[in-house]
């Protein structure tokens, strides 16, 4: 009895020893989302099987975004270069090499091959870990960037035209980017529209870049910082003794500066009906009097206008003439503002964190929780007062990483349609995200407001008819700095 005790014991004691400790799927998850590396894994043909989340940072793309795309249609995309995986299948080796995401990260990335019993590669695992937090490191890539300037010039410059200068990860503008570089080899005008702080420039910029004049002067004037008598005389120049104070030998101006380039026209809608007249008449003849001058100059310049300003509004007012509006409007571009595309705010936002990080030679990041924050406004500035923000952040907050209670009380102004509350109309949502996503940004705006109106897990149940332990876990899962059910 007692032997058959001891081999009882012993069995079990064989068997808690041999038992291999398990992870669940969960947990795991959860340990692999907060490794400071990327984690990136390929099945045979290359597909995108998991993907931490470190991925928002390198690419400004949820892992929902990037499951199920192959690294062919990823590269194709621009969101990285130079490629490594068919490099991996053709050598049948791991390599490491440095690459460049479209964001301005540097990357060191690895990238191993996971092979069957027959010597098939099934998986191949890329890890990839930021260049700027690895000063350490340089030497041992050292070798590396003198294999990569030893490319031909032709190699080398693909990697500068590699990445936009423009900064989007939304279908809307992607395809308007395309748009723009079209039309850029052709020599129309063209007028761009959009609120203000969309990116108006940088568009005008990226269609000079991509047409034929990109070897000439790119010149641009803001209409509305100058007072018109000197608006003139910037636009077109003046003559010696044009008046007092005047120059001798009078001075050129920027419309013959730009000659041979591209010449920008910001807030063209704020031009006096006289200069509107004399602009009118130089795009029509392709000359011009400078002020106080008897002689006519010439100037091959191609005209982009942007504005804010309702035009068709002002030309029924009588405010802005309806044959200047023709002569510019021969393109037409409108550009979003970014609560109509908040796909690009990700990658917008780690563009600009990399942006001032070397400005200010620091290392901030940014929080889930704090970028789950920044979702939920409407940013009536758009792009310029999310970068201005960023800058603030990077300069002003002291630890690594930018949390929720450094981020402003996001405050906005009412909007046409009701009492803007901060949140993002979702109606353009159907068109632009996964339905994954979608569902979670209207889940997160009706949580976020119920519990702000409610105060409690309790009334926030009763208003939308779902159990309190539903309610309170999502009230966990969007609204973090709430204590619930203290709020009465």
């Amino acid at each position: 009895m007692k032997k058959n005790l001891q081999s009882k014991n012993e069995i079990q004691n064989h068997k808690h020893e041999q038992k291999p400790f398990s992870l669940d799927a969960e947990t795991l998850k959860l340990i692999l989302d907060n490794c400071y590396d990327e984690i990136f894994v390929l099945d045979g043909e290359d597909r995108v099987i998991y993907v931490n989340s470190v991925s928002e940072r390198h690419y400004g793309m949820r892992p929902t975004e990037v499951i199920g795309k192959s690294v062919e249609e990823m590269f194709e995309l621009g969101y990285w270069y130079p490629p490594i995986t068919p490099m991996v299948h053709r050598e049948q080796r791991r390599i490491t090499m440095e690459q460049t995401t479209f964001l301005g990260k540097k990357l060191i990335t690895t990238v191993t091959p996971v092979f069957d019993d027959k010597g098939n590669i099934i998986y191949t695992v890329h890890n990839a870990r930021d260049l700027t937090q690895l000063e350490s490191l340089k030497q041992e890539l050292h070798k590396t960037r003198e294999e990569l300037s030893e490319r031909p010039n032709s190699e080398v410059s693909l990697i500068n035209e590699a990445f936009s200068d423009i900064i989007a990860h939304s279908k809307k503008m992607k395809e308007l980017i395309q748009y723009a570089e079209q039309i850029a080899h052709a020599d129309a005008n063209v007028l761009i529209l959009g609120e203000s702080g969309t990116g108006k420039g940088l568009f005008a910029r990226h269609i000079h870049k991509h047409s034929k004049r990109t070897k000439g002067p790119f010149l641009s004037i803001n209409c509305a910082a100058i007072p018109e008598d000197l608006l003139e005389s910037e636009l077109f120049g003046y003559a010696s003794g044009a008046f007092t104070g005047a120059g001798k030998g009078g001075k050129k101006g920027l419309i013959e500066l730009a000659n041979g380039g591209t010449f920008f026209l910001d807030e063209i809608a704020e031009l006096s009906p006289r200069l509107q007249a004399k602009m009118l008449q130089f795009i029509q003849e392709r000359q011009y009097i400078p002020v106080g001058g008897t002689e006519t100059k010439n100037a091959d310049i191609r005209i982009i206008a942007a504005t804010n300003s309702d035009m068709m509004a002002m030309i029924n007012e009588g405010k802005f003439r309806l044959d200047l509006y023709y002569r510019l409007n021969v393109i037409e571009i409108e550009i979003p503002p970014l609560r109509e595309r908040p796909e690009d705010l990700i990658p917008l936002i780690h563009f600009f964190i990399t942006k001032f990080n070397k400005k200010n030679n620091v290392n901030r990041e940014i929080s889930k929780e704090a970028l789950n924050e920044m979702f939920k406004y409407y940013w009536p500035g758009n792009v310029r007062e999310l970068e201005n923000l960023i800058e603030r952040l990077v300069v002003t907050v002291l630890d690594t990483e930018i949390k929720p209670k450094n981020l402003p009380k996001f405050r906005s102004p009412k909007a046409e349609l009701g009492a803007a509350t901060g949140f993002m109309d979702l109606s353009h949502l159907t068109d632009q995200l996964s339905l994954e996503a979608a569902l979670e940004l209207v889940e997160r705006q009706i949580i976020t407001q119920s519990f702000a109106k409610q105060g409690s897990s309790r009334k926030v149940a009763q208003s939308l008819n779902i159990s309190q332990s539903k309610a309170s876990r999502l009230i966990r899962k969007y609204c973090p700095e709430g204590q619930d059910d203290e709020k009465v």
